[in-house]
């Protein structure tokens, strides 16, 4: 699994960040991006995944990715199930080496954010840290539209990604 942290995550998780250019690949299992965002609460924070190429976002709270890393797997698969792709999960190797590079696209961190935005509004508006409801807010982002001039539509959302994967998975076992 290759994890593409922010400068800012990469320093509080105390690792030392490592240039990996290769170019971000479109293929299964592609490559997580990773960004801290506060839960406008003092000291609080979580950290926010994004996976390219499908674009679905996972919000785990806390400050490290060393802490966090297990629970990334644990919501993947929670929100796959969710939403009813539970049969793509092993296309995502979940259970693969831990690869941690510095972030190499400007292009998915101006996504990263954009979602970051709406998570802190989100954050700013629960009365407590414990009302903050983590599957609602990943939920809410597979319906995420991204704006995309290379795509015919001239956007794309998670969820249109979610589904011709899984048509595309369903025509490779058949």
């Amino acid at each position: 699994m290759i994890i593409r942290a922010t400068k800012k995550l990469l320093n509080t998780s105390g690792i030392r960040p490592v240039k990996n250019l290769n170019d971000q690949t479109i293929k299964m299992p592609g490559e997580w991006y990773a960004s801290t965002i506060s839960l406008h609460r003092p000291g609080k924070l979580a950290i926010h995944f994004l996976h390219c190429p499908t674009f679905i976002s996972i919000i785990v709270p806390g400050k490290s990715l060393n802490k966090v890393i297990r629970s990334l797997t644990i919501r993947t698969s929670a929100l796959l199930r969710r939403l009813g792709y539970s049969s793509l999960e092993p296309l995502y190797q979940l259970d693969s080496k831990l690869e941690v590079f510095a972030t190499n696209s400007k292009s998915i961190l101006a996504y990263i954010n954009q979602i970051k935005s709406n998570l802190e509004v989100h954050f700013a508006q629960a009365s407590s840290i414990e009302s903050i409801n983590y599957d609602q807010l990943e939920d809410i982002h597979n319906d995420w539209i991204f704006f995309d001039k290379l795509n015919p539509k001239g956007y794309f959302m998670p969820k249109d990604r979610l589904a011709n994967l899984l048509k595309d998975f369903k025509n490779s076992v058949s």
